[in-house]
């Protein structure tokens, strides 16, 4: 017999039933979430990892357990090269077991990780890997621990397999908390923390020299930059645009910056300042993890103005050619599919009219506004000039034909 309505709620504890709850009241988000299942459903090859699982969320489905071989193999080479038992890891990694579980959304409900040592063994292994395969451009391969001909941690293979294993690594449900790198890192290196941060900035590809919250957010803060973030989140939409190739006939050159945050476009010099965009196959399934990332832990959609900014400048391939030549868009697609692209990445954006990307976006509508208006005053302001001039021209007209 199925239970009440009155018997489900007096079954059901709300600090435990209800975790957002509970977060709230702490003031503290998991930053390693489940993306909703809508929004998977548009492109769930953008969200759900292809070769190789990191973290709990997607451990053990089939077609993603050939990894775990090279996982071991990995394992047993960071291990030995240490000179280090792996229980002293253990034991390091079983100290902050519940900050751990902490970073994780939901990891309560699944049984199989409800066993500490169970979740400890996960992290070991997986923070490993993602060490070793992030380190061979770093030069990991002095000590020859792995064949030249190494299909994952060999110099020709890690290159051949990067762009497809970095793909599965920049997922959101697909990431390991910063600090099992760190942990790991410390044990094996001996290193001050100063240290460890610094190498896992590098790593990371971020040039924030600090800690973060795993790699997508320490990637992101490379792309962004140090910028401010802002409380404030609204939206704001425009109803004019305008596109690179409009831009430029009022007079905008393009000059190209190193980060989001050092977007910045000069009325008096009509210069706009952009970072570099590579969009090739992999970039829908990047930026797509990296902003739904930042609307649900961030304090600012930086990353979601920029997208929207790149979406008002690009409108037609002939945008694409021009971004192209100043080094601001840098794909060897045809131009025609960068538009396509564009259009996917704009798609459930939200700007924040706080930050830089929102404030060009505002410039550049007030300048061409202003242009538009000017030119407007050129063009009547030389019409009323021939008019002068006609009238002019028929009254001596007249007066000569009076005359004669």
């Amino acid at each position: 017999m199925a239970e009440t309505l009155e018997q489900m709620i007096s079954n059901v504890d709300l600090d435990i039933a209800d975790p957002y709850l509970a977060l709230e009241l702490k003031e503290r988000k998991p930053p390693i979430f489940r993306i909703p299942t809508y929004i998977k459903k548009r492109n769930r090859k953008s969200f759900e990892p292809q070769i190789v699982s990191i973290g709990p969320y997607h451990y053990g489905k089939l077609e993603l357990m050939p990894m775990q071989v090279h996982k071991k193999r990995a394992l047993a080479h960071f291990v030995k090269r240490s000179g280090k038992s792996v229980q002293v890891y253990v034991d390091r990694l079983m100290e902050d077991v519940n900050q751990l579980r902490d970073c994780y959304e939901q990891i309560d409900s699944m049984q199989v990780w409800q066993d500490d040592a169970s979740l400890v063994q996960l992290m070991m292994v997986d923070g490993v890997f993602l060490i070793e395969f992030l380190s061979v451009l770093r030069g990991n391969q002095r000590k020859k621990d792995y064949a030249g001909i190494d299909p994952i941690f060999g110099h020709d293979g890690h290159m051949l397999i990067y762009d497809t294993m970095m793909q599965d690594l920049l997922l959101l449900e697909n990431q390991l908390p910063y600090q099992v790198l760190a942990t790991l890192l410390s044990v094996s290196e001996g290193l001050p923390e100063k240290s460890i941060q610094s190498i896992l900035s590098w790593m990371m590809f971020s040039s924030r020299k600090g800690q973060g919250h795993h790699l997508l957010d320490m990637y992101m803060k490379g792309l962004v930059g140090e910028g401010q973030t802002f409380q404030e989140e609204e939206e704001e939409e425009r109803n004019m645009k305008y596109s690179a190739v409009q831009l430029h006939k009022y007079g905008t050159q393009f000059k190209r910056v190193q980060s989001v945050n050092k977007i910045k476009f000069d009325k008096r010099t009509a210069i706009l300042r952009l970072p570099s965009i590579i969009i090739n196959k992999y970039t829908i399934s990047k930026f797509h993890n990296l902003k739904a990332y930042e609307l649900r832990v961030g304090r600012s959609r930086n990353l979601n103005s920029f997208v929207r900014l790149v979406d008002m400048l690009v409108e037609s391939s002939n945008d694409v050619m021009l971004l192209q030549s100043k080094g601001i868009i840098v794909s060897s697609l045809d131009s025609n599919a960068v538009v396509e692209v564009v259009k996917e990445l704009a798609k459930d954006t939200l700007l924040d009219v706080n930050c830089k990307s929102s404030l060009v976006f505002k410039e550049i509508t007030e300048y061409c506004e202003e242009k538009s208006t000017n030119n407007l005053r050129m063009i009547l302001d030389d019409w009323a000039s021939i008019l002068v001039l006609a009238v002019t021209v028929l009254l001596v007209l007249s007066v000569f034909k009076l005359v004669f």
